[in-house]
């Protein structure tokens, strides 16, 4: 059964870490997969136990059959991890020819055998996940961990991930225990982001009651080479000027300014991946 998995949260300027108290893993760059294994579930002809697999938002996606194969020599168990095609983004997860080369990483459990894993630190999570899954090669593995004991040590990890071109690092409170549908503070990611100088063309209205913004609640953006991409506004006090503004001379307020923006890397049809509002060129 399908549950919210845990995420995690953007490492905060002031992060300050002690002593023992993370280790880190890699941050993959695929498709976060939720997958059960259950004899009670309907087997198929080349899978003798039954295997689900859902997205982070609880949508069931089907797994190629050497997948399906892997998973059926694990106990049963409700796994939390990454589906993958090495040595590419996330998109190509979804291209139709990557089909045969989809991996999964395990880098958490939900539930092995009849045991809740929810109720454990990472630490007793982490060794039981290496009893199980540790000796596991091909299509399926074990998330390396790493212990860190202070930001050089975090650093040196990092540049390591990144020197491979990987996405970057999960870092995890070794006390924390999984909880689920949570963004919680005992999971923090760390991603390369790169910066772009982008033009202000226009905004768009937040809709609907929950978390309503207002009108200014996104930003529209363009780059120097003609692509658009938009962006949260940072928070309610940029809201705020741009109201001001916006009464102030009776127009769309700040059309033409630059803003600076962070994202993770530009695709193939040149989109920004992941942007967000850094700052006002002027600041």
């Amino acid at each position: 059964m399908f549950v919210s998995p845990m995420l995690a949260r953007p490492k905060p300027d002031n992060f300050v870490m002690k002593p023992g108290e993370f280790c880190a893993e890699e941050k993959y760059d695929g498709h976060r997969l939720e997958v059960e294994i259950s004899d009670g579930q309907q087997p198929t002809l080349f899978v003798q136990k039954g295997v689900m697999a859902w997205s982070r938002y609880g949508i069931e996606r089907k797994l190629p059959t050497h997948l399906l194969e892997a998973f059926a020599e694990l106990p049963n168990s409700l796994l939390d991890g990454e589906l993958v095609v090495p040595g590419k983004r996330s998109y190509g997860v979804t291209e139709l020819g990557n089909g045969p080369d989809l991996q999964y990483v395990i880098f958490d459990a939900i539930r092995i055998e009849e045991d809740d894993y929810t109720v454990l630190e990472y630490d007793t999570r982490r060794h039981c996940l290496e009893c199980y899954f540790g000796h596991l090669k091909g299509p399926i593995t074990l998330a390396p961990s790493w212990p860190v004991d202070s930001m050089i040590d975090v650093c040196r990890v990092r540049d390591e991930v990144w020197a491979r071109d990987g996405e970057g690092l999960i870092l995890k409170r070794r006390t924390g225990l999984y909880q689920i549908g949570k963004r919680s503070k005992d999971l923090i990611k760390i991603k390369k982001k790169q910066p772009a100088l982008m033009t202000v063309v226009g905004w768009i209205e937040s809709k609907g009651e929950k978390n309503y913004r207002g009108k200014y609640a996104t930003v529209l953006l363009r780059g120097d080479d003609g692509v658009h991409t938009t962006v949260k506004t940072r928070n309610d006090a940029e809201i705020a000027k741009a109201e001001a503004e916006a009464q102030r001379t009776g127009q769309p307020p700040f059309i033409g300014r630059k803003l600076w923006i962070e994202y993770n890397e530009r695709t193939p049809d040149h989109s920004y991946r992941e942007p967000r509002w850094d700052r006002w060129d002027s600041e």
